[in-house]
């Protein structure tokens, strides 16, 4: 019983840095979504044009694809901790979506900071929640998707804050949030 505390002790300790490595990157993953998706959602072609001018590098069409997902548009790689390859922002075309994906972030952090995001939208925006369910993908294994949408009422736009956790150590993509201007039922009329 002796040598079986340590070891659970040990266990538990080499498991602190993972854990606060994932939860940094969720905060980070935060960080980014707020800097450009929400700080910019009333103009994704003048942040995408604001990107290209700077010469940041962007992705390769073949290699933007994936995370693209069957749109056209734009990705870039955004550095973290001086390397790239595990956060990719993407504006497809027609600018009116931006979405950072996270190859690592802690589904949980990720998850408390979205959920307290997007159910605090700012005055006179009501919120709803519209998704919340768990699907399979092959890539990613079980993923939960979640979406809220701010809108004023009798607006002819929305705002729809999208998140999608995998729990999978091995997930492709471990956190996707996004946000979309949508246009309402009374502006298709």
């Amino acid at each position: 019983m002796t040598l079986k505390l340590p070891s659970a002790l040990l266990t538990l300790l080499m498991l602190i840095p993972t854990t606060a490595h994932a939860e940094e990157r969720a905060l980070f993953l935060q960080k980014v979504y707020m800097s450009f998706c929400l700080k910019h959602f009333d103009d994704y072609g003048a942040l995408r044009a604001n990107l290209i001018e700077q010469g940041l590098p962007k992705l390769s069409v073949q290699q933007a694809a994936p995370f693209l997902q069957g749109r056209e548009g734009d990705a870039w790689p955004v550095p973290y901790e001086g390397q790239f390859g595990q956060f990719v922002l993407t504006l497809p075309a027609g600018d009116n979506l931006c979405a950072v994906m996270a190859r690592r972030a802690d589904p949980d952090s990720t998850g408390r900071w979205f959920a307290t995001l997007a159910k605090t939208a700012p005055e006179p925006l009501e919120v709803q929640q519209v998704l919340d369910e768990s699907t399979y993908t092959p890539l990613n294994g079980e993923a939960y998707t979640r979406a809220w949408r701010w809108a004023a009422p009798a607006a002819l736009q929305q705002l729809q804050l999208t998140l999608t956790t995998a729990r999978e150590s091995d997930a492709a993509i471990q956190a996707i949030v996004s946000l979309a201007v949508i246009r309402t039922e009374q502006q298709e009329r």
